[in-house]
């Protein structure tokens, strides 16, 4: 979104399409996540709109959106991919998806109470054959809350090695990705703003 000379928001529509093919995805991830734990708990998703289920849903969509609109069509776009049965039961790439999706949430980078004052800069050169491993890749890092700084390179102000070592190994990356921790940035004030930090 932009503004004209009045104040008035101006809509982009490639930035709108973005966003919400953004939200779409991560409300599938939540779904297929919220189905990997409650039967690894033995609890029987029977019905799209199970009690269990919409309570992982409903910590992402806005408050004012149906709720099980939102489940239906994630459930939906879910079995298109083969994750997920009629019966909504994880298939064999359901439950791998929904394990790895659940696995980066434990390598997540904390939040510290001081920021040190450097950046952490992940950069990879990964080959158009590999083009799932790379949208992959940017799955994740926009997953954790990284900026784009330009294109494969991405900066995130807080300490991640495990995520890094996580991306590499699991994605079978390895030197194709580069992890740096630099301690100035030129011109980083939209930078510290982005990420809500101290300014200069």
């Amino acid at each position: 979104m932009t503004s004209d000379k009045r104040g008035g928001i101006i809509p982009n529509p490639i930035e709108d399409r973005v966003a919400r093919r953004q939200k779409r995805q991560r409300i599938q991830d939540i779904v297929l996540t919220g189905l990997y734990a409650t039967t690894a708990l033995g609890l029987a998703i029977a019905v799209p709109n199970t009690v269990q289920l919409l309570r992982y849903v409903q910590k992402y969509i806005g408050p004012h959106e149906k709720v099980d609109k939102r489940l239906y069509q994630a459930l939906a776009r879910l079995r298109a991919k083969g994750l997920v049965t009629k019966q909504n039961a994880l298939t064999k790439s359901g439950r791998d998806r929904a394990a790895a999706l659940d696995s980066i949430e434990s390598v997540a980078p904390t939040v510290p109470l001081r920021w040190d004052g450097k950046w952490r800069i992940v950069m990879f050169d990964i080959w158009e054959t590999r083009k799932a491993e790379r949208d992959r890749l940017r799955e994740v890092l926009l997953r954790m809350g990284f900026v784009k700084l330009q294109a494969s390179v991405w900066i995130f102000p807080y300490p991640c090695e495990e995520l890094f070592v996580y991306v590499r190994t699991q994605l079978r990356l390895g030197p194709a990705v580069k992890y740096m921790v630099v301690e100035e940035i030129d011109n980083d004030r939209a930078l510290r703003i982005e990420f809500d930090l101290p300014k200069k």
